[in-house]
């Protein structure tokens, strides 16, 4: 059966790989946070090929809420590609997205879309901005390679944000089809694609200081993951320079 919603002022994008044990307590404080705030509103889960409960968790909430999309596909390809999914699938003014297990406070999704609100293009969290806390830090070996990885973006690629992969980034409907429709990536070094894309782009992009929770159940896995992550940020290089991004 249809259901007739009015257009979405903000879309929130959650993009999910066996998130079924957080999911339901997440999806639901999600929602009623953006009820309270009064502004009209949809949220896309992402299934990223997920091989726990997590499909059919989706798929239930999506029956129960108007205001939930389900989306997904059943191979896994990386956080990269669901990101881009729901973006490119979203239908809000304001389009934002964020991690499944709120390691970014829900009340900062506020702040991006003021940011968005008062004329930027886009806003991201950053755990570096001044005013920014990291409440609950990553083990030493992931904040060592999480450095790395930061100054590479910074100094190596270019980027003029202090935080890369902070989990959650919003944006205008309209930057986020010029970027997200140029996107490649589909793993982990799909922030500083984004980021790299709405500098050459000429987008306004806000920093918004954040308190960060780590969640030790990410699914990172810092060997390969880091190790594919180098090596995407060579190819996202080569591919500004021979103007594959259209820019």
């Amino acid at each position: 059966m249809s259901r007739t919603r009015p257009a979405p002022r903000v879309s929130v994008v959650i993009p999910l790989y066996n998130e079924a044990r957080c999911l339901e307590k997440n999806a639901a404080a999600t929602l009623a946070h953006l009820e309270s705030g009064g502004r009209t509103h949809e949220l896309l889960l992402v299934n990223d090929g997920s091989t726990d409960r997590t499909p059919e968790v989706v798929q239930r909430l999506a029956d129960e809420h108007p205001a939930i999309r389900a989306l997904g596909y059943a191979e896994n390809r990386g956080k990269g590609c669901a990101v881009r999914t729901g973006m490119l699938a979203a239908h809000g003014d304001f389009v934002v997205f964020m991690d499944a297990d709120l390691a970014v406070p829900l009340k900062h999704l506020d702040d991006c879309i003021h940011a968005l609100e008062s004329g930027a293009d886009a806003a991201i969290a950053s755990r570096h901005a001044q005013g920014a806390a990291i409440e609950v830090p990553e083990s030493p070996l992931r904040r060592f390679m999480g450095e790395v990885f930061r100054q590479m973006c910074i100094r190596g690629m270019g980027i003029r944000a202090s935080d890369v992969t902070c989990g959650m980034k919003a944006f205008t409907r309209r930057a986020a089809r010029e970027v997200f429709s140029r996107a490649w990536v589909d793993r982990w070094s799909y922030d500083a694609e984004i980021l790299l894309l709405a500098q050459r782009l000429n987008l306004k992009v806000a920093e918004i200081p954040v308190r960060w929770f780590h969640n030790p159940d990410s699914a990172v896995r810092v060997g390969r993951d880091a190790v594919e992550s180098f090596r995407d940020l060579v190819l996202i290089r080569w591919r500004l320079a021979s103007g594959k991004y259209g820019i």
